[in-house]
């Protein structure tokens, strides 16, 4: 018998992240408004927002607002929206199209310069998020 042996390895699934959780004492109106600003400036130009519909799991949030970029190609919409969900707690969900490559985006200095009390808490698991429409 060798002398380490022949273990067997446990596979385990490595997360997916699509996003960012933050938390901040701003209202959830407030925080959309602050949003809504970070990304039109990231943006360089307001982009179009929609509400979107929650199907990931409970508990749901009070909303979910969608983000696509201005003349955005219709076949192309889906993979180009930003998505921020809000929970009455303070607790949020920024997915972002570009997560992978872009882990950290510009807006979330542009938004934490609106809202002193914004801060990351983790990140997004695929399996975390869920919106349905659009």
């Amino acid at each position: 018998m060798p002398l380490f042996g022949n273990r067997r390895r446990q596979h385990r699934e490595v997360p997916t992240y699509i996003g960012r959780k933050f938390s901040s004492r701003a209202g959830v109106e407030e925080s959309i408004a602050h949003f809504r600003s970070a990304i039109t400036q990231q943006l360089g130009t307001e982009p179009e927002f929609f509400t979107a519909e929650w199907t990931g799991p409970d508990p749901a949030p009070v909303t979910v607002i969608g983000a696509v970029p201005p003349g955005t190609a219709p076949a192309a919409r889906r993979q180009a929206t930003s998505y921020l969900a809000l929970w009455p707690d303070g607790g949020m969900h920024f997915v972002a199209p570009d997560y992978a490559v872009r882990p950290t985006p510009p807006l979330v200095g542009m938004w934490k310069m609106r809202d002193a009390s914004l801060a990351s808490t983790g990140s997004v698991e695929a399996d975390e998020f869920g919106v349905g429409g659009r």
